[in-house]
């Protein structure tokens, strides 16, 4: 299964380096191919042959592989309004990761999912599907279940339908975000090149893919600071096909552990440093112009908000059916200013 899985991403790299400097965004895509047709086919060869850079290319432009060399080539041979709109849409692209942060899901969120919804099928669909990370603060931990409590005029769970309609809409919706970013994301590695790595095609998918990464290391952050109470025995099918309206969970809070204060601050770290890349990564990218830089972040924002829709519907049926939340404090002398800090473990009970 393994084998067969790296054997797919690998063929699905080398489709991408074949296609590369051959499938453009459609409003440039005609200049740019005369160029390399007309200018810039010796270059191109040589590219796609492997061949080591030239050292006349280095001495000339500064170009250390065939790829920039190449890249060098076409960018010559177009004009200064186009390149001035490429740049335009480059800010675009740049901004886009810190963007889609605001509108996407906190790992914290999706961890509440994983762990306390038990829906590890939809969760990794949805984190596929909005491939963004919300940046958080090192070392400010927060209540694991907090996002679950009641409070006046919170808006609770409805009912839309029975409950399968509303699994078949939750997964159709989740595998069709999925697609769209497989498949913007791959145009993108195949249509744009990064100047940071021009002669790879791999960044968009690596930025989309270490979005993942780091809402599971949120989930294992989380599962650190909880312990499943009931129902222990309950198959993971069944809990998938569930949904959380219709859940009965007990769950018990325990201390901090340094495993639990190493993945917090590595998730939070890791947030930080995602956004940076992704901000590096599409801030870099060349030959795509304004119009179809904003179909890009169409599609991404399209995705990331209809996962984000389907996560806080699921939290909001898990807020609906709190049951109990009870639990012993230890004593307090009143003077420590982190709240909650010195409390013992608590209970949470979700039942429909």
């Amino acid at each position: 299964m393994r084998a067969s899985l790296r054997a797919s991403i690998l063929a699905l790299f080398a489709l991408g380096a074949s296609a590369q400097f051959r499938t453009w965004y459609p409003e440039y895509g005609s200049n740019f191919q005369n160029s390399l047709e007309t200018y810039c086919s010796a270059e191109y060869d040589a590219w796609a042959a492997g061949l080591p850079p030239s050292p006349e290319d280095y001495a000339a432009n500064g170009t250390t592989s065939t790829g920039q060399a190449l890249v060098q080539c076409i960018l010559s041979s177009t004009s200064e309004f186009m390149k001035a709109n490429m740049a335009s849409a480059a800010v675009l692209l740049g901004i886009m990761p810190f963007a889609l942060s605001v509108l996407g899901s906190s790992s914290e969120e999706s961890a509440l999912l994983y762990v306390i919804g038990r829906r590890p099928i939809l969760t990794t669909l949805l984190l596929a599907g909005a491939p963004v990370v919300v940046a958080l603060r090192p070392f400010e931990y927060k209540d694991p279940v907090g996002i679950l409590r009641a409070r006046e005029g919170r808006f609770y769970s409805f009912n839309i339908g029975p409950s399968w309609v509303v699994l078949a809409l939750e997964y159709l919706v989740a595998l069709a975000s999925v697609a769209n970013v497989v498949h913007v994301t791959y145009g993108l590695g195949v249509g744009v090149t990064t100047m940071i790595l021009p002669d790879s095609s791999y960044l968009p998918g690596v930025w989309a893919g270490t979005g993942i990464i780091v809402h599971i290391i949120g989930a294992l952050c989380l599962k650190s600071r909880l312990r499943l109470l009931t129902p222990k025995n309950e198959s993971i099918i069944k809990s998938e096909l569930t949904l959380s309206t219709d859940k009965n969970i007990t769950v018990e809070t325990v201390p901090e552990t340094k495993k639990f204060l190493a993945l917090s601050w590595l998730t939070s770290t890791s947030t930080t440093f995602h956004v940076i890349f992704g901000t590096l990564a599409f801030s870099s990218m060349q030959f795509i112009s304004v119009r179809d830089a904003f179909g890009v972040i169409g599609r991404y924002t399209a995705s990331v908000t209809i996962c984000r829709v389907v996560l806080m519907y699921e939290l909001s049926g898990l807020r609906t059916a709190v049951d109990s939340i009870s639990g012993v404090p230890t004593p307090d002398d009143g003077q420590d200013p982190v709240d909650g800090l010195k409390s013992g473990p608590r209970v949470f009970t979700f039942a429909p």
